[in-house]
């Protein structure tokens, strides 16, 4: 998906600062109401409050509601009832109770952030500036109010004192580079083509990296004047520096076909939508995420149906584990849209999520039929079914994949190595390591392939000291890999250096505690070194920890037993 340019230092202002005293700050105290009503709305309200608690928003804003009738001058109710309304998306008919938290709670951010957009909405510019203007500038409030005054200045018709304002915004730590975005939009909206593109020209000339969004920008306003050459390079540029160009792949398709962009904001509000849009990813980024799906609410309220903004609400509902809702979110974006392919992975994503993983293959196979040309939903069919132990269908899902993909291009090295687990774990030891290499050819230095590869050869005591060689080159890449970290003790362990062996898997077990086989593999070594008792103590660790794979359970128990044969130790000495 588009990323826009990530506001910083909004998080640690978000959950205080925007939601006063929080959603999560609920406490059955805090709204119980006096002598009648009390029993009625404290019930409605701790139900509200273990709705939330269960992530169902829905509900939770509905007993809120009925606490709130029971108790309608409350103002701790009336500001939850807002912001779960908010967060939930509906939006319509809150005037009224917007303005009567602003009445009871003065100060109230999120009262005042809608109320002012609602002005907005009906072009009453002063009025909605004044409404933020009237708000302590403090907290979240502090970062995002001169943002959005801008485009309220823009709407008064006043684009000077606007980007004087933006230009004070980009001497703020961290905001510098959303308020340069939001330079060269605004002056597009103002008329003013060419300024717009000398300012975007500039931002992007700072950037090794272009986000999307302001590569979507530029070429956007290319297109309007005209300059489709200009407009095609800058898309070709960008997508040979994207992890995936299939959007850009889409907007050169439209190119092509003569069809003129979809414009990223025509008027005011486009452009305090985008801001919102902006604010709520950077607080995403964040994990600020309640913060952010208000935000992401407002701004598809003033931006209705725009799919970038659609799928940023699914991603956020996700990001709650809020799968169904999620679902629901990501199929009111257009299979037709730059961001469809996106929304429709992620509704996959979150039926695997939800252990529905039959529903997710077939979803993903229905993707994978419905676009030919695509191959990454077929990845996803294999990893399922991989995960599943099918290992024999995650092989058949993976070929059909590479079929659709050029078999040379590096970054397809993933594939060989997914498909060369699920020939290791079907046995196939010979189809597994002509993947590992052929990935390690696209990718020589990729550790966790080195890894795979190397550890296997260790697994069936062979090519010990190539294997060393690679984990050591993997460990350099990635030293607080535990797993990593336990290969290089286990190929240590196995030719035989057994002290050394020790030092290796004990800082993997300080990396990952919580895994039997490092377990196990230090009790070995443990045990090797004469540690007798801290190396059953490892292998009771082991059993506790409860493995999955049922030999290791039998082989732990018979060590428990009997310790390690004397042959083991000459054994591992031999494979050095």
């Amino acid at each position: 998906m588009t990323r826009p340019l990530p506001p910083c230092r909004l998080a640690r202002l978000a959950c205080a600062a925007l939601i006063g005293g929080s959603v999560l700050a609920w406490h059955p105290m805090a709204a119980r109401p006096a002598h009648a009503a009390a029993t009625a709305a404290s019930g409605s309200y701790l139900a509200g409050q273990h709705a939330y608690r269960e992530a169902d928003l829905g509900a939770a804003a509905d007993y809120m509601i009925q606490a709130l009738a029971a108790d309608p001058d409350n103002p701790t109710l009336l500001r939850r009832v807002l912001v779960l309304q908010i967060a939930e998306g509906r939006l319509d008919s809150l005037g009224s109770l917007a303005r009567r938290v602003a009445d009871l709670a003065p100060g109230d951010p999120v009262a005042a952030l809608y109320l002012s957009l609602e002005m907005a909405r009906q072009e009453n510019f002063d009025g909605a500036a004044t409404q933020l203007l009237d708000q302590p500038a403090r907290g979240l409030m502090q970062l995002t109010r001169p943002l959005l005054l801008a485009w309220l200045l823009q709407g008064q018709g006043d684009t000077d004192a606007a980007l004087k304002l933006l230009s004070d915004i980009r001497q703020e730590d961290g905001l510098s580079l959303l308020a340069s975005f939001h330079s060269g939009l605004l002056l597009m909206v103002a008329g003013r083509p060419e300024e717009a593109t000398a300012s975007l020209e500039a931002l992007m000339g700072r950037l090794e990296a272009p986000p999307l969004r302001l590569v979507m920008t530029l070429g956007w306003i290319y297109e309007s004047q005209g300059k489709t050459d200009k407009a095609r390079a800058l898309y070709n540029s960008a997508r040979r520096d994207q992890s995936d160009g299939r959007i850009i792949d889409l907007w050169i398709a439209r190119l092509d076909r003569g069809q003129a962009p979809n414009p990223v904001a025509t008027d005011v509000l486009g452009g305090l939508a985008e801001a919102l849009y902006d604010i709520a990813t950077g607080l995403r980024n964040d994990r600020a995420t309640e913060a952010a799906l208000i935000h992401a609410q407002l701004a598809l309220h003033l931006d209705p149906g725009h799919a970038s903004k659609i799928l940023l609400i699914g991603d956020l509902l996700q990001d709650q584990r809020r799968w169904e809702e999620a679902i629901a979110a990501f199929r009111d974006v257009p299979d037709d849209s730059p961001y469809g392919w996106n929304a429709a992975m992620a509704i996959g994503e979150s039926l695997n999520a939800m252990k529905r993983r039959d529903e997710a293959v077939a979803h993903f196979r229905a993707m994978s039929e419905r676009h030919k040309d695509r191959h990454e939903a077929l990845v996803r069919v294999g990893d399922l079914l991989r995960g599943q132990e099918k290992y024999q269908e995650a092989i058949a899902a993976y070929d059909a994949a590479m079929a659709r993909i050029d078999q040379g291009t590096g970054a397809n090295w993933t594939l060989y190595y997914v498909r060369g687990i699920a020939h290791e774990r079907a046995k196939q030891w010979a189809l597994a390591e002509s993947d590992f290499q052929k990935a390690l050819d696209l990718q020589p230095e990729q550790p966790l392939v080195l890894n795979y590869l190397a550890y296997s050869w260790i697994d069936q005591d062979i090519k010990l000291d190539e294997a060393h060689e690679m984990i050591e080159r993997a460990v350099a890449q990635r030293p607080t890999d535990g797993y990593i970290v336990d290969s290089l003790g286990w190929v240590l362990y196995r030719k035989g250096r057994f002290e050394d062996a020790v030092r290796q898997l004990e800082r993997a077990i300080e990396l990952q505690p919580n895994d039997p086989v490092i377990n196990d593999h230090l009790g070995d070594a443990y045990w090797q070194v004469g540690r007798r008792l801290e190396a059953r103590f490892q292998w009771q660790r082991v059993l506790t920890l409860k493995p999955e794979d049922q030999s290791l359970i039998e082989a732990v128990d018979k060590k428990l037993k009997d310790g390690l044969p004397e042959s083991a130790k000459r054994d591992a000495k031999r494979g050095g």
